[in-house]
């Protein structure tokens, strides 16, 4: 079991991608491709990026003369706003529209859920009780069964992983907000950088889904929280209560090759990759 100690972690304010969000969409578009083959742009949360390429390569492939261009590190709020303008066709979002996203002619469907949890780079992070996460957060001083230091990193406020843990664990919206108050706690501006700095940091602590690290394959582990680990069987019967949503927003303007990539979505052979990239289906919750 682990036991309490002192995290000193800092957040980061701000993470000026609007602009590069658009250069690097814009940029995208220019890229050349083959003369008879229909491109959908794709792009939004890095969570759902490996699941989104896994997908795109088996519909392309069920497709012929259509293939999916994935448009990295934009975020839920970046890839929703591309596909507001025109730039991206569909959005892997890890949140639900806003009502003014909704009012911009968007649409959202949920589609997938990952369990979701907490993993580090320590070798044998153990297990920690629900009620006791937050205090472990907030804590002076943490350490893992090793007795080495808990070394916690966030996500900035705008950022839904921020969100989803504040809304599943009780406390933790006051725990992470009394963390940001440190200036020398690490803040990873996307879903790779935090497994980047939590892989080269060590005793890190960090949220994560498990499509994510399925198909990333970091040199992290999950810490069992209550005795389980997050798996698809647990998230399913409901003995891992923890899940990621994530939703694929379109434009409300017809779109006869965005409706086959949804089609593919609720197929047998798309709901087999869903569960292959760490998901349940929402026919399955």
């Amino acid at each position: 079991m682990m036991s309490m100690v002192k995290l000193q972690l800092h957040p980061r304010t701000g993470l000026r991608r609007s602009a590069l969000v658009i250069l690097g969409v814009v940029l995208g578009l220019v890229l050349p491709g083959g003369a008879n083959a229909q491109t959908l742009r794709v792009g939004g949360t890095g969570a759902a990026a490996g699941m989104m390429k896994t997908l795109g390569e088996a519909f392309s492939a069920a497709t012929p003369g259509v293939r999916l261009d994935i448009v990295p590190s934009l975020g839920s709020s970046g890839g929703i706003a591309a596909v507001r303008d025109g730039a991206l066709d569909l959005a892997a979002s890890s949140r639900e529209l806003k009502p003014e996203e909704a009012a911009a002619s968007l649409r959202a469907m949920h589609f997938a859920t990952s369990p979701f949890g907490l993993v580090s780079s320590n070798s044998a992070p153990g297990d920690i009780k629900s009620a006791d996460i937050a205090g472990f957060y907030a804590s002076a001083a943490s350490t893992w069964p090793d007795e080495s230091p808990v070394r916690v990193i966030l996500r900035p406020r705008s950022e839904s992983d921020s969100t989803l843990l504040g809304a599943t664990f009780p406390g933790m919206v006051a725990a992470i907000a009394t963390m940001r108050e440190h200036r020398d706690i690490p803040v990873a501006a996307t879903d790779q950088d935090n497994f980047r700095m939590a892989e080269r940091i060590d005793g890190s602590l960090v949220a994560a889904s498990l499509t994510q690290v399925l198909m990333e394959k970091p040199r992290l582990r999950f810490v069992a929280i209550d005795g389980v680990a997050p798996s698809l069987e647990d998230l399913a019967r409901g003995s891992y209560p923890y899940g990621k949503k994530f939703y694929l927003i379109r434009s409300a303007r017809q779109n006869p090759t965005v409706d086959r990539f949804v089609e593919f979505l609720r197929s047998p052979a798309g709901e087999r990759l869903l569960w292959q990239t760490g998901n349940l289906t929402v026919a399955h919750e």
